[in-house]
């Protein structure tokens, strides 16, 4: 059962919290990963629901309603943690492998957390090795552009050293 981050999140976050209560967390992190707009939030829980992932029931206030993971909800949400590291995300959405990173440590345990890592780290090389081998082929894009590019093989090296850093702790 394919899921998305979003839905990779709400389900880790749904141990009898309301749809309410996750948006308050959304709109406390400072990372704002994702929107706490309820017009994505509660249509996405919804799904959820009506895959079979969550169960909800009413709790104490108007139309409150608190949700927790349903058998099938534990398992497709340890499926995509084991799932193998995308290039595209780490191409295109880093940041959703740190989120992950959370989930999976948290759920499974530090050390499938550093092998996740591992496994990131050298997704993120072969991206170095991609940006720095598009640089090196395309003077045309000038200065500016040769900085833009500096900027983004430096995130992508901040994010692997930082990958390495967490990963070598493993089990700590």
């Amino acid at each position: 059962m394919d899921l998305n981050t979003l839905s990779a999140l709400l389900l880790f976050l749904a141990e009898r919290a309301s749809g309410y209560d996750m948006r308050l967390l959304f709109k406390a992190t400072p990372l704002a990963v994702f929107s706490d707009s309820p017009g994505a939030i509660y249509p996405a829980l919804a799904r959820l629901e009506a895959r079979g992932l969550l169960a909800s029931e009413a709790a104490g206030g108007r139309r409150r309603r608190v949700y927790f993971r349903t058998e099938a909800g534990n398992a497709a949400l340890d499926s995509w943690l084991r799932a193998p590291v995308d290039p595209e995300i780490t191409a295109r959405r880093p940041h959703e492998h740190e989120l992950r990173y959370v989930i999976l440590a948290n759920r499974l345990g530090r050390a499938a957390g550093a092998a996740f890592l591992t496994a990131c780290a050298e997704s993120l090389r072969a991206r170095i090795a991609e940006l720095e081998a598009f640089g090196a082929g395309h003077p045309e894009i000038g200065e500016i552009g040769a900085e833009a590019l500096t900027l983004g093989i430096q995130l992508f090296r901040t994010r692997l050293a930082w990958c390495v850093d967490i990963a070598e702790r493993g089990g700590e």
